[in-house]
């Protein structure tokens, strides 16, 4: 069966669901995108990061404009709480990024899929294969018929837990604090002006974890310094006064009060001044909480489906490659879309392409979690040679774009 004028059915209308479907709409396939929230996707603004290349190749094929907003990202200034008001500098590490506002990217990115072949309000229920094709069907009782089923569904993926019934995400032991607001609500920038002149952005190593602190474009595109928006986050052992609920984040407003207590204390005893000012400007509404879990799968392709983005595999946030890893395969799946005779050639190399690649990923996300939280060094005591001792054992000759190497 031909590329051309396959019958796509992608689940998931976000960055990865956004990105798969520009992908093979330009191989010349009939797609349609099935995204389960009925209000639209809205988000706060949270932060995330892509490497300089992926980012030039997505506005050179057009998956992005030219002139989308990012703030570069240089080097990573590691913070040392010692009583100063901006902590004793421990390193400084080149990192070459772009920092982006996750609710400008997907708007770019819906922006390619016509109006017409997005589907709100549209839940998967189940699908089952055939020797022609793949039925999807939804809540609202109707049944599709695909050439193509493509999982972009995310973490909480029903395409992968059909395909991979016995691949359980596994919590990791510890959350990730997040939050952030408009630049213009700070008073004293004069942190933000130091890191600013080296592009860069910030770490607070301490025992049991770090918190990060980097600048973003704001939700209307402003990416000009005053007119961003301060996005940090905080990883650390889960607040003894906060229930999860199994692998679903605490949404703003739904943080205990008492676990926020506990933040707020965490921040006041291993956070330099000017950086923990910056954090706890946050209000108490507008901060959430994300359980940090791991997810691997053997393959990421069976005869007429497929997974991409997070649906196939869930690294880490450490990684910051949440969005480059779901943009990443929707390029793969372009590129290979041009070259091959058929769909299952098209799925097989595919597969072998990304699923081995996310594993490593994964593998990094998990050595960098065991090193930055859970068995974390004497901070204090560490040289510039010391840290690039560790940040080598940490990476074991694996490469990642947030870290100095070429993605």
């Amino acid at each position: 069966m031909t590329i051309q004028g396959l019958n796509v059915g992608v689940i998931g209308g976000s960055i990865a669901g956004c990105a798969a479907a520009t992908a093979l709409s330009r191989a010349g396939c009939n797609v349609e995108v099935f995204e389960r929230s009925s209000k639209g996707l809205t988000d706060r603004g949270s932060g995330i990061a892509i490497p300089g290349q992926l980012r030039a190749d997505l506005m050179e094929r057009g998956y992005l404009p030219r002139d989308f907003p990012n703030c570069e990202m240089k080097t990573r200034w590691w913070q040392f709480p010692d009583n100063t008001t901006q902590g004793r500098r421990l390193w400084t590490q080149a990192t070459p990024a772009f920092a982006n506002n996750w609710g400008n990217l997907w708007r770019a990115l819906r922006r390619n899929v016509p109006t017409d072949n997005y589907h709100e309000g549209r839940r998967l229920s189940d699908f089952t294969e055939t020797e022609t094709g793949v039925v999807a069907q939804f809540h609202d009782g109707e049944a599709r018929n695909f050439d193509l089923l493509i999982g972009a569904d995310g973490y909480h993926s029903v395409v992968r837990s059909k395909m991979h019934p016995q691949a359980k995400p596994e919590y990791a032991g510890y959350v990730l604090w997040r939050g952030n607001y408009p630049e213009a609500e700070v008073d004293d920038k004069s942190l933000i002006d130091a890191i600013d002149t080296d592009f860069a952005w910030l770490t607070v190593p301490f025992e049991g974890g770090h918190g990060v602190l980097y600048m973003i474009p704001d939700l209307d595109g402003s990416n000009m310094p005053g007119h961003r928006r301060v996005n940090w986050a905080v990883y650390a052992p889960c607040p003894m006064a906060q229930q999860l609920n199994g692998i679903e984040s605490v949404p703003p407003g739904a943080v205990e009060k008492a676990a926020f207590v506990e933040f707020q204390r965490l921040l006041n005893d291993d956070f330099p001044k000017a950086i923990r000012d910056l954090i706890a400007h946050t209000r108490h509404e507008d901060v959430s909480i994300q359980p940090i879990y791991d997810s691997v799968v053997d393959t990421y392709t069976s005869d007429r489906t497929l997974l991409i983005g997070d649906a196939g595999t869930m690294a880490r946030p450490h990684t910051a490659s949440g969005a480059t890893k779901a943009l990443e395969d929707a390029l793969s799946l372009e590129d290979l879309a041009g070259t091959v005779d058929d769909l299952a050639e098209l799925l097989a190399r595919y597969d072998a392409q990304r699923c081995a690649q996310a594993k490593t990923l994964s593998q990094i996300g998990r050595r960098i979690g065991r090193a930055q939280v859970l068995e974390t060094p004497d901070w204090g005591t560490m040289s510039s040679a010391d840290f690039e001792d560790w940040h080598k054992a940490i990476m074991s000759g694996d490469t990642l774009y947030l870290y100095g190497e070429t993605a």
